[in-house]
């Protein structure tokens, strides 16, 4: 049986005293450290918070509920096994008896809609009730060659989407350059995919003093006073890393002061990743000791290492959005990215972008950034402007509407 947990209230949160909807949100990735976690994190506050016409529903699972703040909404867990997030990673394997639970826990719960923030945790949903799920990307499907460790994981996922999409009554993304891909790969209408622009969390601002970036530098190894490119993100094959260490390789063997930090998680992605095969060629590349591989990096630190880098890096084979580019540049620091992304548009003036499968354009960008402070200045302060322009609030009214317009079909 499920367990009904209310969090605290901020006004009235009377369903009674609701004429609007109820809404249903899977939020049992909430503390995945990759994009789609952060994504639920930055939206549930201003969503449920701010719209005082719809009743909110939160459906967690026993191991993330505690990570849940409070909020002005219903919390339903039912009883499952494992976290549901680590269950559908790479290394884990999702119990049907689990995701029955969870199922079911919706269906009872009457609801107007039922949204999945992202389609890594989709579950089946029995019954009528409407159902929206968003797909960040379609990079499983472009690369799954080379995203999925076995072939049975990408049988798992492919049965895990086709199943997710007859279920959906509309689909929700992030950029309208994935819009495009998904209604090119998919042949749904594109009057059927609804966008909600992520942005950057209000953490990310420029930080004004250097001794915490120079202390955190000095702890990790590293010279307080290196120049550094930096990249955020995870390490799966299609973010292109390889490509990255070779042209930061050459690029760094005239300039003995720089130094690249790849900063993120290693565990718990739902795509293959190769860390070790990273670490090889970085030795073979004769830059070990100035390729940095610190892991997770809190919010706070991130943020004056943002500030104090030459340029944040993302040259991935293709992005739904790029948010670390975003929280870059709302640290007024420009981006060197991939093409393949909407981040010459979202991030227009404010990097150099380039065809991911062009190493040498990779190592000019990243030589013209290492050596041009006037560049670096007019990049940080359009990137900054562009950002600005980017809230959680703007995404959560938009993904209100999107919901309440899914729900009433």
């Amino acid at each position: 049986m499920s367990s009904n947990r209310p969090l605290r209230a901020i006004g009235d949160a009377d369903p009674a005293a609701r004429p609007g909807l109820r809404i249903g949100i899977d939020a049992t990735c909430l503390g995945s450290g990759r994009g789609y976690g952060r994504f639920v994190r930055e939206l549930l506050p201003p969503l449920v918070t701010l719209d005082d016409r719809n009743e909110y529903v939160l459906f967690v699972d026993e191991h993330t509920a505690a990570e849940l703040g409070p909020l002005p909404a219903r919390c339903v867990v039912p009883p499952t096994s494992q976290s549901q997030a680590d269950a559908a990673s790479a290394r884990g394997q999702r119990r049907v008896v689990d995701m029955w639970r969870m199922g079911r826990a919706v269906a009872d719960a009457q609801l107007d809609v039922m949204y999945f923030p992202s389609v890594y945790s989709f579950y089946p949903v029995p019954g009528r009730t409407p159902v929206a799920v968003a797909f960040h990307d379609i990079i499983p499907e472009r690369y799954g060659a080379v995203v999925f460790p076995t072939r049975w994981n990408r049988f798992l996922w492919d049965a895990k989407v086709l199943l997710a999409r007859r279920r959906a009554r509309g689909l929700i993304t992030v950029s309208e350059w994935s819009r495009r891909a998904l209604a090119e790969h998919f042949g749904t209408p594109p009057d059927e995919i609804w966008v909600t622009l992520e942005a950057p969390s209000p953490v990310f601002r420029p930080a004004l003093e250097a001794a915490p970036r120079r202390a955190w530098l000095r702890d990790h190894g590293i010279p307080e006073d290196a120049a550094y490119f930096v990249y955020v993100g995870g390490f799966n094959p299609h973010k292109n890393l390889t490509a990255l260490i070779d042209a930061f390789a050459d690029v760094a063997a005239e300039r003995p002061s720089l130094h690249l930090l790849l900063v993120g998680d290693f565990e718990g992605d739902v795509f293959h990743i190769d860390v070790a095969s990273l670490r090889e060629r970085i030795a073979a590349r004769g830059v070990a000791g100035r390729v940095h591989l610190p892991g997770f990096v809190p919010d706070e630190a991130l943020r004056h290492l943002y500030t104090g880098a030459l340029a944040l890096a993302i040259p991935s084979l293709e992005e739904g959005f790029g948010l670390p580019a975003v929280e870059a540049a709302a640290c007024g620091t420009g981006c060197i990215a991939t093409r393949n992304s909407p981040l010459p548009d979202v991030l227009a003036g404010g990097g150099l972008f380039v065809d991911p499968l062009d190493t040498a354009a990779l190592r000019a960008a990243l030589a013209a950034c290492a050596d041009d402070e006037g560049l670096r200045r007019k990049h940080g302060a359009a990137a900054l402007e562009r950002a600005g322009r980017l809230s959680w609030r703007a995404t959560a009214d938009a993904t209100r509407r999107a919901l309440e317009e899914i729900a009433r079909g």
